[in-house]
């Protein structure tokens, strides 16, 4: 059936209410929906069958391809790339075929750092590419995986790009680009341009979760944000804005509430500022089984479907309350006219991504180990280095140690696909390639990530005393094993003393300490051999002061995808030169949250009486083996109207030198500090940033434009505009060092 876009009015017309609802719901689970037969030939399930005769179609299916721990998907029974196309197109002719109206199904996907699919490449994770500072990078990498989705019959791609990190012991602080706002704004904004390609290839993007679940209380998963409409606007719906705003095709409504409304059922967040504010006409999509939590608040479901319909969520996930729309009808809880609304949503976006048309799939050139080596490189923040690295290649014998030395799935992060060990390449392997088989290098686990056993620790130890040089892989992992046990909507439930991870969704810290044996491993190897090179291999900033004490040099890789160790091990022996910069604090304890570089200034006393209330290393902090030099700073003018402000805005100039003989990348940071203002300012704020390569002993001159937008303010009234009075404009290389211009601001 081949149908205009002008024709949906009509096709709904003809629906019955069964078959309406069926257009809302993203019930099953997609491994749920096929097997394999004796003959190792794929079959649709009776589950699957029995849903769609139910309600005379689908909506969308979520992971037919998915292949990981949760969905219990593997080489053996799960679908090979080049069998992916096979088994939607089975699907997706079932439901063309066996319903009176034949409306294929949306295919949505995993692609928070790469496609959730067997064998699919992982790149680094949003918390590495957030270290980057390179959206253009993150562009090409969303681009690519859109292709390899839509060359498997996928068409939805889900993808962390709305949440903001505030408390970095929640678990899914990896799948953050930052704690800042602006930095945020930009990657998604790439992120989405990258997937959608200009509505090409058939695929759209799914920004999840709106919103503020960076801001969970205690760093629960799930928590409340106990924010105000201020902080709100300020930190959490600037990245929603900028995505909806760059063409996304959808958002994930978020778990959490915000000042005790659940956002699934928030209508003056999911419809009047979403849609008729930001003038967003995609669909909003549940979290998985999250419209089964609106319990909670009354146990009469269809009640509760109609009220999360009527706030402005189109389509479920997994949950037991959608299905229940019609009833909601029926009892005169909801007006079918509203349901309509949402089916139309529905059909329009599978209409915009060519489902009722004949498909046409062009395959690109696949640019996946160049991207994924080249972000592994980028995303690496070299925190400390007394001149220990670059190391020399000719060295004798070097002693790679730690838990993450030689480990696959703990290079990788969450929602990560099932990997064959060939396809990763550990740290321990990646200096082997770089150095080849005329250095000695050994390896030893010392520990594991969590488990206290100290079984190993006298081995690790004594390779140590024998080697020249020690690497250390130190950190945490987010790694989920067949084994585990978990939620309904995917999260881990395995207690944790049975297993390492100590990130990802679910896995939440109150402290930020390193656990296990770690510290204790670093401080016995530095009593037989001080020349330590530690990296970090991680998904949240953690407390890493003795760390830092006990090494060095310190390089934070955080997870760095399947060539991560390759790439690691460059920039260990200075084949390549690091360019990363922290897009998060770290703290120096736990005891000093909240700790970010962009908290009201309010005149609060910022010091303990028992420690610093500064961060261990600040916002934007990273070295490089090269050292750059900023000259001839000057503002376009230095005085300027609110009326030509908002007209042309200003422009920064500035020449930046590299001093060294190195070529390398800096990463030029703008902030401002408002210093007269109606309400209380954030100590500064980040308003752009520009990375640019400076060749050795060369100079580069750069324009920076700052707009109208830079100067906005959220007022006493809740107006957004711009007011007189003098700012500070901070040129920075990172948060805590920096020139200041001042520019003032006149009625």
């Amino acid at each position: 059936m081949s149908i205009s876009i002008d024709k949906i009015d009509e096709l709904i017309s003809m629906m019955t209410l069964d078959e309406k609802v069926g257009q809302l719901n993203q019930h099953l689970y997609g491994w749920q929906c096929f097997y394999k037969n004796k003959d190792g030939d794929y079959e649709l399930t009776q589950l699957f069958k029995d849903h769609v005769q139910k309600f005379g179609g689908v909506g969308a299916i979520y992971g037919i391809l998915r292949a990981d721990a949760w969905s219990g998907m593997n080489e053996v029974n799960g679908v090979k790339k080049e069998e992916s196309l096979q088994v939607i197109e089975m699907i997706q002719n079932y439901l063309k075929t066996e319903t009176r109206l034949k409306i294929p199904a949306l295919i949505t996907e995993e692609c928070v750092h790469g496609h959730q699919g067997l064998h699919s490449m992982m790149y680094p994770a949003n918390i590495s590419m957030g270290m980057t500072w390179n959206p253009d990078l993150l562009k090409e990498i969303c681009q690519e995986v859109s292709c390899e989705l839509a060359s498997k019959g996928g068409n939805l791609a889900l993808f962390t790009g709305l949440d903001v990190m505030r408390d970095p012991r929640w678990g899914r602080s990896e799948e953050c680009f930052s704690e800042d706002s602006y930095l945020t704004s930009e990657m998604t904004k790439a992120a989405v341009k990258g997937f959608q390609l200009n509505d090409r290839n058939g695929v759209g993007v799914i920004l999840k979760h709106l919103c503020a679940q960076g801001a969970c209380e205690g760093g629960h998963n799930s928590g409340a944000a106990s924010i105000g409409q201020r902080e709100l606007r300020e930190v959490f719906l600037p990245p929603v804005k900028a995505g909806v705003l760059s063409g996304a095709k959808g958002v994930m409504a978020a778990y959490n509430e915000i000042d005790g409304i659940p956002c699934h059922v928030n209508q003056a967040l999911l419809t009047q500022l979403l849609r008729e504010e930001y003038g967003f006409n995609g669909i909003v999509m549940a979290d998985g089984c999250a419209l089964d939590r609106l319990s909670i608040m009354n146990s009469d479901i269809p009640l509760m479907a109609a009220t999360a319909l009527k706030a402005g969520v189109d389509l479920s996930l997994w949950d037991h309350v959608y299905p229940l729309l019609g009833d909601a009808v029926r009892q005169d809880y909801l007006d079918e006219k509203v349901l309509d609304r949402s089916v139309k949503r529905i059909l329009k976006l599978k209409f915009e991504l060519g489902l009722f048309e004949e498909r046409q799939i062009t395959v690109y050139p696949s640019r996946e180990k160049e991207l994924a080596l080249k972000a592994a490189q980028e995303c690496q923040v070299l925190l400390k280095n007394d001149g220990i690295l670059p190391l020399r290649k000719d060295i004798k014998s070097i002693a790679v140690i730690g838990p993450n030395a030689h480990n696959v799935m703990n290079m990788l992060g969450d929602y990560t696909s099932f990997q064959k060990a060939e396809d990763v390449t550990t740290l321990y392997q990646g200096i082997q390639q770089v150095l080849g088989e005329e250095v000695q290098v050994n390896y030893a686990l010392g520990c594991h990530i969590r488990d206290r056993s100290k079984a190993d620790l006298a081995e690790a130890v004594e390779l140590a005393s024998q080697s020249d040089v020690v690497i250390m892989a130190l950190g945490g992992s987010s790694a989920r094993h067949f084994k585990m046990d978990f939620e309904s909507n995917g999260a881990v439930t395995t207690s944790y003393d049975k297993n390492e991870m100590n990130c990802g969704e679910n896995v939440d810290k109150a402290s930020l300490d390193l656990e296990g044996l770690q510290v204790e491993l670093l401080r016995k190897i530095k009593q037989v051999n001080q020349q330590i090179v530690t990296v970090l291999i991680q998904g949240r900033p953690h407390s890493i002061g003795n760390i830092v004490n006990d090494s060095r040099a310190v390089l934070a890789a955080w997870y760095p995808g399947n060539l991560g160790g390759l790439a690691i091990a460059q920039t260990i022996f200075g084949d390549h030169n690091p360019s990363g910069r922290l897009s998060m604090s770290i703290p120096q304890s736990s005891m000093q949250l909240p700790c970010y570089y962009n908290g009201k200034y309010s005149g609060a006393k910022e010091e303990y009486i028992d420690m610093s209330g500064k961060p261990l290393y600040p916002f934007g902090y990273g070295l490089s083996y090269s050292q750059f030099q900023y000259h001839h700073i000057q503002l376009s003018q230095t005085e300027i109207t609110i009326l030509d402000l908002e007209e042309k805005g200003i422009d920064i100039s500035l020449d930046v030198e590299n001093v060294s003989q190195r070529d390398g990348y800096e990463i030029v940071q703008i902030y401002i500090i408002d210093n007269e203002s109606t309400i209380t300012r954030r100590y500064k704020e980040l308003k752009a940033f520009q990375k640019i390569y400076i060749e050795a002993k060369s100079c580069c001159s750069l324009v920076i434009h700052l707009d109208s937008e830079t100067f906005k303010i959220w007022d006493y009234q809740m107006n957004h505009l711009i007011e007189s009075g003098t700012v500070d404009i901070l040129i920075a290389s990172h948060s805590e060092q920096f020139i200041t211009r001042k520019l003032t601001i006149l009625k």
